[in-house]
């Protein structure tokens, strides 16, 4: 004899018991009902840390149980430690006019927020990060060597003025930048260059701008200092696009809380090193 399926009324009820359940709403589901308890009002920050202990600020969603990434220290490497259950996520107080906003920055305290370009915690001028949490320094160390100086950008250009000279030779582009329009393919392999490790605090278009330049300045980027056999850094995009003394502008996708490490390098057989400005932002 063919056995036919219950009909699903019937499936639900058929434990006797189980009636009742059927008539506040079906079945009850094999799997755990998610997680809706309320920790956070939608569109507020909290205070948030990561695991290298550095603090931030997050954003409540709009489900009002999750948050976003805790910026500006939460990258793939450095994940945002878990809140605990037995302490609530600390509310940041609304601004005057009710929309709720991070804590101003304040220079100094080694915690990079909106409107600060880095924050080493110390008043050193020439270290790359000055007193006032602004790119400065003709020669800072951490330009010498990939990953770089930390640079943040987030909805402000940023801007760095310095010169290669006396600065280090990092590496090589490899493969060789094809150069465009009147520039000619180079791995910057004799320049000095300077070397510049760029969070991103948001996700668009980077643009990376050289102005001012006393030299013939090629520029790329790598998301990897680990060099080859003969200094080589794989690069994911570069520009070599005027052949002779002239700034470049380079552009690449970037997602909100990476870093990219960009070298502003020298191309040609000469004039290769010299003053430049650069400017980093993401409209």
């Amino acid at each position: 004899m063919r056995r036919t399926a219950l009909p699903s009324f019937l499936a639900c009820v058929f434990g006797g018991f189980m009636l009742l359940g059927a008539l506040a709403g079906g079945c009850a589901k094999s799997s755990a009902a998610p997680d809706t308890s309320i920790k956070c009002t939608p569109g507020s920050y909290v205070y948030c840390r990561c695991k290298n202990r550095e603090e931030g600020t997050k954003l409540c969603n709009e489900d009002g149980h999750s948050f976003d990434i805790c910026d500006p220290c939460e990258t793939p490497s450095n994940p945002g430690l878990p809140d605990d259950p037995d302490k609530p996520p600390v509310a940041i107080d609304a601004s005057a006019d009710g929309s709720p906003q991070p804590t101003a920055a304040r220079c100094g305290d080694k915690t990079v927020q909106d409107g600060e370009d880095c924050d080493d915690g110390n008043a050193v001028e020439t270290d790359g990060c000055d007193s006032t949490c602004k790119l400065a320094g003709a020669d800072p160390l951490a330009t010498r060597s990939c990953p770089g100086l930390d640079v943040h950008v987030w909805s402000k250009p940023v801007s760095y003025v310095g010169t290669t000279q006396g600065s280090t030779n990092t590496g090589s582009a490899k493969p060789t930048c094809p150069g465009t329009g009147s520039g000619n393919p180079t791995t910057g392999a004799a320049a000095s260059d300077r070397v510049f490790r760029v969070v991103a605090h948001k996700t668009g278009q980077m643009n990376v701008v050289t102005s001012d330049v006393g030299y013939d300045s090629f520029l790329y980027v790598t998301s990897s200092c680990v060099p080859g056999p003969g200094g080589e850094l794989g690069y994911l995009a570069c520009i070599n696009a005027k052949s002779g003394v002239g700034g470049e502008t380079l552009q690449f996708p970037v997602t909100a809380g990476k870093a990219y490490s960009v070298v502003v390098d020298g191309a040609g057989i000469s004039q290769q090193q010299g003053a430049f400005r650069v400017t980093f932002s993401i409209p």
